[in-house]
């Protein structure tokens, strides 16, 4: 108690030395310079804030995941098991999923994410600027909200669980400041996997982490759930598929619900057509081509030799 006291003291002190030297900033300027040294102080006042939730200050923001974990991220993965000749012979999982590698992907499939998800994901740093200022003038203007989050952002709240892990202090108790930290906190996470990944391991992260619905955790699962092949044979109009649930798995499910899905697979198509990554051939013959599945979910108790595996699960 007495070192909190002690830190709001020195606040106090360092805030009271602070604020003459500001005040003659405006006192007697113009406006222009006013104008600018308001919004310089916005900017400012916005990174400070970003720091105090960082750290967690004066534990008013709640823990976030340091550097390390952000350097060495964990995943739940599926535990697979193999006869003596390599053959697997099944799977135990909470959440089926099974990583792969950025190179055993069709490359089709990563330009569809781009162009449909973050288009300048090559550019930002982890937040896109342009695209938040866009979506706030949508919302003011049209009060039509539209998603402003990007890949990477994304990645910071599936693999980290930004929403269910970790807390958000004291102040997170107070309605609507909650959603507020949350956010901050993907901002910041985003930013330092960005400082600490390159783009393909984010992607790749990303494309291994995110759910596709039906128990399909990361693409090569919904590759075999959805087509019943890996990812690098998926073709285009498939991949265009996958991406497209990526907005709303449900909604946009090919089993539930086959019409939006080929609506939203066509958005995807009509992306990639947009941003050079189809001509208008492919995507005048793939828009027209009806959706084909070969459906199949997974289970812990598929496979052969279930008695041995029961036995091994309990060792």
């Amino acid at each position: 108690m007495k070192k909190i006291k002690d830190i709001l003291i020195w606040c106090k002190r360092k805030i009271k030395a602070f604020w003459p030297w500001y005040r003659n900033l405006y006192k007697g300027k113009a406006w222009y310079t006013k104008t600018l040294v308001g919004f310089a102080s916005c900017i400012v006042a916005f990174f400070i804030y970003l720091g105090m939730v960082d750290t967690n200050f004066l534990w008013l923001f709640g823990k976030s995941p340091g550097f390390y974990t952000i350097m060495n991220p964990e995943t739940h993965e599926a535990s697979e098991i193999y006869s003596a000749d390599g053959v697997m012979i099944g799977k135990y999982f909470n959440e089926n999923r099974t990583p792969v590698k950025y190179e055993e992907v069709n490359p089709a499939f990563w330009k569809a994410l781009i162009d449909t998800e973050d288009e300048r994901f090559y550019s930002h740093h982890g937040i896109d600027y342009p695209g938040l200022i866009g979506a706030v003038k949508d919302a003011v203007l049209h009060h039509d909200a539209r998603g402003a989050s990007t890949i990477t952002q994304q990645l910071a709240k599936n693999m980290f669980r930004v929403r269910t892990d970790y807390s958000t202090g004291l102040l997170g108790k107070i309605p609507g400041v909650r959603m507020l930290i949350m956010k901050s906190k993907e901002w910041i996470i985003a930013t330092k996997l960005e400082l600490t990944h390159d783009k393909k391991d984010i992607i790749t992260m990303y494309a291994n982490t995110v759910d596709f619905g039906s128990n399909a955790f990361g693409i090569k699962t919904a590759s075999k759930t959805y087509f019943n092949c890996t990812p690098k044979d998926l073709t285009t109009d498939q991949a265009a598929i996958l991406v497209g649930m990526l907005k709303a798995t449900t909604y946009y499910n090919p089993i539930s619900h086959p019409e939006n899905s080929l609506r939203r697979r066509n958005v995807v198509l009509s992306n990639m057509l947009k941003h050079g990554d189809l001509t208008r051939d492919e995507y005048d013959e793939m828009s027209q081509n009806p959706i084909k599945l070969n459906y199949s979910v997974e289970s812990n108790y598929d496979g052969q030799a279930l008695y041995f595996r029961e036995a091994v699960s309990t060792e």
